[in-house]
């Protein structure tokens, strides 16, 4: 987070905050894993120090997206202007900075390690949300209690776990418990409904990395708030919503 960190510092500093009235183009699906820009590579390597990590790609024919601790940010072609916060197309009226969050944020769900994962299915799937979640979250447990209602309108859901505690604490080992159990989803469940679980089974360490990669998952997107729901089109929408606005959503995704 350092890079982050100073970027921060600087941007309320020297970088001005505007709203250009840019084409929101959609972001090229078959570009190059090689793709670079050297004019915009050197300007943050100036502000941000030689050790500074970042991804540059192509965000459409105004702009870079650059991607700096897992945080998204646009730039000029020239690197002459750094955006951070809400960028508005004005003829669209479409925030560029969350379009561009959304294509980032598409890129990863495809790369979800579906299998590690607890999976609420729909007798005939239609749709497929990911919800990132804590046994510990009371909102997470009402939004729990909605999973039938989802799975009746053909929306499974993958559940990334996201306890309040690193390895070995007691929100740790709560989820974990429930992951390991014979039954991870009537598990869960209970989990969900009483707010811990036990069980004299001992957790693996296979269950142990499956958790603290579901956990590196959650950091990649940028979550740390749950529960936060993710829809396939890459929205994400933090906090408690009814099963009819999910199903609204999912109506309104192209």
């Amino acid at each position: 987070m350092k890079a982050f960190n100073r970027l921060s510092i600087l941007a309320f500093a020297t970088l001005s905050f505007t709203s250009p009235n840019a084409e929101s183009a959609e972001a090229p699906t078959n570009q190059s894993p090689n793709y670079s820009n050297p004019v915009l590579s050197a300007k943050l390597l100036r502000m941000l120090g030689p050790e500074a990590s970042f991804e540059i790609t192509s965000f459409n024919d105004a702009f870079e997206r650059v991607t700096i601790d897992n945080q998204i940010l646009l730039a000029s072609k020239d690197g002459q202007h750094l955006f951070w916060g809400k960028v508005i197309d004005t003829t669209t009226n479409t925030d560029l900075i969350e379009q561009a969050n959304q294509h980032h944020r598409q890129t990863l769900l495809a790369s979800i390690p579906r299998a590690l994962l607890l999976t609420y299915s729909a007798t005939e799937e239609r749709h497929k949300i990911t919800i990132f979640t804590d046994i510990d979250c009371p909102y997470c447990r009402k939004l729990h209690s909605q999973i039938k209602d989802l799975n009746q309108l053909g929306i499974s859901v993958d559940y990334v776990m996201l306890p309040r505690g690193k390895e070995g604490s007691k929100a740790f080992n709560k989820t974990v418990n429930a992951l390991c159990a014979t039954n991870p989803q009537a598990a869960m469940d209970s989990a969900m409904h009483t707010g811990h679980f036990k069980t004299n089974l001992q957790a693996t360490p296979e269950c142990i990395n499956n958790l603290n990669t579901q956990k590196t998952l959650a950091q990649k997107f940028g979550f740390s708030a749950t529960p936060t729901i993710l829809f396939a089109n890459g929205e994400a929408v933090p906090g408690f919503i009814s099963t009819e606005d999910i199903a609204d959503i999912i109506k309104k995704i192209k």
